[in-house]
C-alpha cells in the first residue's frame, strides 16, 4: 500500500490521565506528560484540511482528552470549521458526568466519539481500568460517570434529534474481563450503540495476546496512521507509548513531510515483510492483527452508515 498522505492522524492531545490501566503503556511511561499546544494542533489540522480533508484526525493517544473541558471543545470546533470531515475522540468515560463534556461531545462538531468500557461490571471495569490511586492509595472508582455518562449521551443524542456523533461502545479483550465480552455486546447494542470488540493485542508491551497467531501481514496501523505525541514528535504508531522510534517533528516539518520521509523508511520494512529488520517498538509486536477487531450495529444504523463515515466522513441515520 502507497499513501500520500496518512489515513489516520492520531494525536496526543494531553498525556495527562485519571486512570491507571492495567494494559495501557502509559501508566508505565517515563516521558514527560504534558498537553500539546493550540499553536501546534491547529498547525496539524490546518494541513489536513487542506492537502485532505477526510484523514480522521483521533484526538487520542495516551492520555484522557476530556480532562481538558471546554479546551478540548474548542480545539474540535476549530478542526470541523477549517474543514476536517472526520473528528474521532476516544475516552476512558470518567468525566461523562461533567455538563461541559455532554454538551461539548453533542454539539462541537465530532463525528465520532468512543468509550473504552473494557467491562459492564464495577468489579471487572475496576481490574482492568483502576482510576489513579487518591491521596490515601485508593483506586478512584470512575465506573458510575462511565455507565450513566454515555446513557445519557445515547438518550440526548435521541431526544435532540442528531445525526453525530457516532457513539462507539469499546471492548478490549483480556484474560481478566473476557467472560464478560457477550453480555456487554447485547447490552449496548440495545441501547443504541454500536458496539466494537477487539481481540486481545499487544497494547504498548504490557499485554501479550498469547496462543497462535496468523502469519504475520503488514500492520495497518503503521501502513495507513500517523501518531503525534503532545510536543510534536511523530513516532511509530498509536502504541509506541515511550517513542522508541521517532520519524521526526510537526512543530518543524508538516505532516506530509514526515510521512514521506522517515516514517516512510518504516511503512516499507512492513510492506515487504522485512520482520527481521524492524525497529522497536515494531520488532517483537502483535498488533499487526488490529483489524481482527469485531464491529456490531443497533437496529437503527447500518453497517453501510458505519462505513460511509470511515470511507468518506459521511454518515445517514436510518428514517
Amino acid at each position: 500500500m502507497s499513501l500520500d498522505f496518512p489515513e489516520q492522524l492520531v494525536i496526543e492531545a494531553t498525556a495527562a490521565c485519571n486512570q491507571a490501566c492495567i494494559f495501557c503503556g502509559r501508566t508505565y511511561m517515563d516521558r514527560p506528560k504534558k498537553t500539546m499546544a493550540p499553536t501546534l494542533f491547529r498547525k496539524i489540522v490546518d494541513e489536513v484540511a487542506a492537502v485532505n480533508p477526510t484523514t480522521e484526525v483521533w484526538l487520542t493517544f495516551m492520555g484522557e482528552a476530556t480532562l481538558l473541558g471546554q479546551r478540548l471543545w474548542d480545539l474540535i470546533a476549530y478542526a470541523k470549521a477549517t474543514g476536517c470531515k472526520k473528528l474521532t475522540l476516544n475516552s476512558n468515560g470518567s468525566r461523562l458526568d461533567q455538563d461541559v463534556n455532554i454538551e461539548g461531545i453533542l454539539t462541537s462538531g465530532l463525528d465520532r466519539f468512543i468509550v473504552s468500557f473494557d467491562a459492564l461490571t464495577r468489579d471487572t471495569h475496576m481490574k482492568v481500568r483502576p482510576g489513579a490511586p487518591d491521596k490515601h492509595g485508593v483506586p478512584r472508582d470512575f465506573y458510575d460517570p462511565m455507565m450513566q455518562g454515555f446513557q445519557r449521551l445515547l438518550d440526548e443524542r435521541r431526544l435532540r434529534g442528531l445525526r453525530r456523533p457516532i457513539l462507539e461502545a469499546q471492548f478490549s479483550c483480556f484474560d481478566e474481563n473476557e467472560h464478560e465480552r457477550s453480555a456487554f455486546v447485547a447490552y449496548w447494542l440495545n441501547r443504541g450503540a454500536v458496539v466494537k470488540t477487539r481481540p486481545k493485542l499487544y497494547w504498548a508491551g504490557q499485554v501479550n495476546g498469547g496462543g497462535p497467531l496468523p502469519e504475520r501481514v503488514p500492520c495497518a496501523w503503521a501502513e495507513e496512521s500517523m501518531a503525534i505525541h503532545w510536543n510534536g514528535d511523530v513516532v511509530a504508531c498509536p502504541v509506541d507509548a515511550a517513542g522508541e522510534f521517532v520519524a521526526g517533528n510537526v512543530n518543524e516539518q508538516t505532516v506530509g513531510e514526515v510521512w514521506r520521509g522517515n516514517l516512510a523508511g518504516l511503512r516499507v520494512l512492513h510492506e515487504n515483510r522485512a520482520w527481521s529488520n524492524l525497529p522497536a517498538p515494531c520488532d517483537d509486536c502483535t498488533d499487526w492483527h488490529t483489524k481482527a477487531a469485531q464491529t456490531y450495529f443497533p437496529d437503527e444504523f447500518s453497517r453501510e452508515n458505519y462505513e460511509a463515515y470511515v470511507k468518506y466522513g459521511r454518515t445517514r441515520w436510518a428514517g
